[in-house]
């Protein structure tokens, strides 16, 4: 299929570059008649020299092509200055996408292609190219790396070793060398204008500047018409493979992280555009249009247009939460324009129920049992447990129980529910009141891993049950909440990933750091400051928020969709400024612990380093 759609492309190559001969011919004829009227504008006596300079200049053009690409893939990440990335000489991001590419090769029973970075590349992109197997290369942009997470990378890579797999990445190397006779006046026009152009203005200039401009200018329009036919012929020929691709992705990892992918380089600011002066060239190796998305006849279609190809529904139900999130802005913001409102979240399979809580911002619980250190993780884990508790882990209501009750003792029992009571054995609830309390996550947790599987109605009303038990006072906390994301995500009912701007989220990062200070044993002025200095830090303001009608779990799932950088610096910002002089409690262990799953990091060397900090802190 691939060769028979490079002999097309062949064909219509040649005789585009006929038409664009024949279109520069009469635009020379032009010039030639306005200067001696006796000349014919079809064809004159300069005619044919002019034609065999032309034609000339594009077989050279076409001979350097094929001689640098003798090489294939690689001959192409040297030409665009791309950086190989060796294993030993990694950073943890580029040793990411590393892996995965080792891991897909092995996955796929190929050879592991190379992989390279363009190191001065903002946009979200990446492309494939090689003669042959042994020679194929994957090029990333520097900003796929810094600002995708390990599932949206996966998603990316996937669609290239998808190119390398149906032999894409070998026709890419060859419609490029094709392509790259209608664009060499074009190329050739920009790197004559560029040289009259002096970036340091200290140095002295000379008078055939304005020459250079003037005539790498007119070389520039002459060279455009052969990229506007190059572009048009792409356009018609390549377009339609995106979306075969993007549907081909999902078949072969039974996966939609390809639309993950595209659903983060839409809210990105950069999107895929690619600076590089051979952007117009590898348009067609591209995972995304690597041109402005004002360009004309772009080789692939627009990311919105894609990610409704992949789930019709989903920018339906995106306009609907756009609609939502109306209700969190200032009135000042109200007035931009909608389209460029960033959306936030997809479809929520589960909402808590109504009405929602406050956020509960006075520790009030007893401070014997909560102010205390941490307990080793091996060690809390491995502690013999009731055995009354150990009994009802091993049945599915036996594990209900337990949840519901563990829930029950963290709340004041005056506002629980009679029918959340009326279910719980009372031995159940007793045994865990008479062990120490800093065990009662930890049985939690196991209690999770036991939980079976629902159908969705009864799981729906089971987390209704544990939400009511949690906000029964009328007030909401972030470990309990963490806990219930926890139910979620064993019944699979957490929320779909779904990538977010930074934009539009002060609001609920204030309401989250006022969550996350809740848990800490301090007093109120340094609360307070420590507030401020996190949300400085942040957004730059210290923003004062209304704490009514709080939605923990829709904020942590706003914050789980942001760039992967931008969940890093708030990790980091909360310990620095809330853990880095002080000892941390059992709480906010699990607190922070959780806070790393649910952003989408793995937490356990988080905890051994923390817990190593606090033996420091205590000798």
């Amino acid at each position: 299929m691939h060769k028979k759609n490079l002999f097309i492309a062949m064909i219509i190559c040649l005789f585009a570059i006929v038409l664009t001969l024949a279109i520069l011919n009469f635009s020379f004829g032009l010039i030639v008649y306005y200067l001696d009227q006796t000349q014919s504008i079809w064809w004159n006596r300069y005619s044919q020299t002019f034609l065999m300079c032309v034609i000339s200049i594009m077989l050279a053009s076409l001979v350097y092509e094929i001689y640098i690409f003798r090489k294939g893939g690689h001959s192409l990440a040297r030409q665009m200055n791309a950086r190989y990335l060796d294993i030993s000489e990694c950073t943890p991001e580029e040793l990411v996408a590393v892996q995965i590419t080792e891991t897909l090769a092995e996955q796929f029973h190929i050879v592991v292609p190379s992989v390279y970075i363009l190191p001065n590349e903002v946009g979200v992109n990446a492309l494939t190219a090689g003669a042959d197997d042994t020679d194929t290369v994957i090029i990333l942009t520097w900003g796929a790396l810094q600002n995708l997470d390990e599932l949206e990378l996966h998603g990316l890579l996937s669609y290239t070793f998808n190119q390398i797999i149906t032999g894409e990445a070998q026709q890419n190397i060859r419609l490029k060398i094709l392509f790259s006779a209608l664009i060499t006046f074009n190329q050739l026009g920009s790197e004559i204008a560029r040289r009259g152009f002096r970036s340091d203005i200290k140095q002295q200039r000379y008078k055939f500047e304005t020459v250079l401009i003037a005539v790498g200018g007119m070389i520039w329009l002459m060279g455009s018409l052969g990229l506007l036919i190059s572009r048009l012929v792409k356009y018609f020929t390549l377009s339609g493979r995106t979306f075969k691709n993007d549907i081909q992705t999902q078949a072969l990892l039974h996966s939609d992280t390809n639309l993950q992918t595209l659903l983060r380089i839409y809210v990105h600011h950069a999107g895929s555009q690619i600076h590089s002066s051979y952007s117009e060239s590898i348009a067609h190796m591209c995972f995304a249009n690597s041109l402005s998305p004002q360009s004309w006849l772009n080789t692939h279609p627009s990311i919105k247009s894609r990610i409704y190809r992949l789930s019709p529904h989903l920018l339906k139900e995106l306009q609907q939460e756009k609609l939502k999130k109306l209700t969190h802005l200032t009135s000042f913001k109200l007035f931009r324009p909608f389209e460029y409102e960033e959306f936030g979240t997809t479809h929520i399979l589960w909402s808590a129920p109504k009405p929602l809580p406050q956020l509960r911002l006075a520790n009030d619980r007893c401070a014997e049992h909560e102010h205390v250190y941490t307990l080793n993780p091996a060690i809390r884990k491995n502690i013999e447990k009731p055995q009354v508790v150990m009994r009802a882990l091993q049945t599915a209501t036996g594990v209900r129980e337990v949840l519901v009750a563990i829930l029950m003792i963290r709340q004041h029992k005056a506002f629980i529910p009679a029918t959340a009571t009326a279910t719980v054995s009372h031995a159940i609830i007793e045994a865990l009141q008479h062990i120490d309390h800093r065990l009662h996550v930890q049985i939690f947790l196991d209690a999770c891993e036991q939980l079976t599987t629902m159908p969705l109605s009864m799981a729906r009303k089971f987390l209704t049950r544990l939400a009511d038990i949690i906000q029964s006072d009328s007030y909401i906390g972030l470990l309990d909440i963490l806990l219930l994301e926890k139910v979620k995500a064993k019944l699979n009912l957490l929320p779909v990933h779904m990538p977010t701007s930074s934009d539009n989220i002060s609001t609920e990062l204030a309401i989250l750091v006022d969550a996350l200070l809740h848990v800490q044993h301090l007093g109120q002025d340094s609360q307070k400051k420590r507030r401020t200095d996190i949300l400085m830090q942040l957004i730059g303001e210290d923003l004062t928020i209304n704490q009514h009608h709080v939605d923990l779990g829709l904020i942590l799932h706003h914050m789980g969709g942001l760039l992967l950088r931008d969940r890093l610096k708030f990790l980091y910002i909360a310990e620095q400024c809330l853990w880095n002089d002080r000892v941390i409690t059992q709480e906010e262990l699990d607190v922070l612990e959780l806070l790393y799953w649910r952003f989408g990091f793995k937490s356990h060397v988080m905890v051994d380093r923390v817990l190593n900090h606090n033996n420091i802190m205590i000798m």
